[in-house]
């Protein structure tokens, strides 16, 4: 029986590839690809110029763009049994942007891959935020102050900016102008700073949220210091 891997490929920057997801990749002879909308991922444009995937076999997992709960548990059901019939005579590395231990829907399938009687090893990578805090050299944490993570559409938000150590909020997307409008608010412009498609070709570095125009895309880390 094959074995499922969770690869993370890093965070754009193909170089940021461990050679651990490296060596997994070229030794699964199947390469499952997430994927919306139809369309090739990042993930997959990451790992094709560090590994020749010429000879896998390449399966796409598709994903609706939903919250409805239903709707998502009965698709981690379908990808995990697609999954699965690969992995009858074939060890099969899901891809993942940045670390697939972070927001990655992996985690659900990977459960399900599980309870199905097949082993999954993860295979951990460079997160967003800690190329971003790279990128703009700034420490994420230091001494005894925490670090906390948090998804934009979290209930708790506007709450946990008053949190103390640094904040690294994500997924915000088309969502940023409201983000930053609330940071305005709290006093936060001047202490967060912005990475917009962190290692990729296009990529943008803000020091400070207030040099954003406009929108931002999906890849976009804000990172508040403590302002200390």
């Amino acid at each position: 029986m094959g074995k499922l891997y969770g690869v993370s490929v890093g965070a754009g920057d193909p170089q940021l590839m461990t050679l651990k997801a490296v060596q997994i990749i070229r030794e699964c002879s199947v390469i499952a690809v997430p994927r919306t909308s139809g369309s090739n991922t990042l993930a997959l444009s990451i790992a094709e110029s560090v590994c020749d995937l010429s000879v896998k076999r390449i399966i796409y997992v598709d994903f609706p763009m939903s919250r409805d709960e239903n709707v998502l548990n009965a698709n981690y059901d379908k990808a995990a049994k697609q999954l699965c019939a690969e992995l009858g005579s074939n060890d099969a590395a899901m891809l993942a942007l940045g670390d697939i231990s972070v927001y990655s829907t992996f985690s659900y399938i990977a459960e399900r891959v599980r309870r199905l009687g097949f082993d999954v090893e993860i295979c951990p990578g460079v997160t967003s935020f800690s190329a971003a805090a790279a990128l703009l050299g700034k420490p994420l944490c230091l001494g005894r102050k925490p670090l906390h993570i948090i998804p934009y559409d979290c209930e708790e938000l506007e709450e946990m900016l008053e949190l103390s150590g640094t904040k690294v909020i994500m997924k915000a997307g088309k969502n940023s102008v409201e983000l930053i409008e609330l940071l305005r608010r709290k006093g936060l412009v001047e202490h967060t700073s912005v990475a917009v498609n962190c290692g990729l070709p296009d990529e943008r570095l803000y020091r400070s949220c207030g040099e954003v125009s406009n929108e931002t895309g999906y890849f976009t880390v804000f990172i508040i210091s403590d302002g200390e």
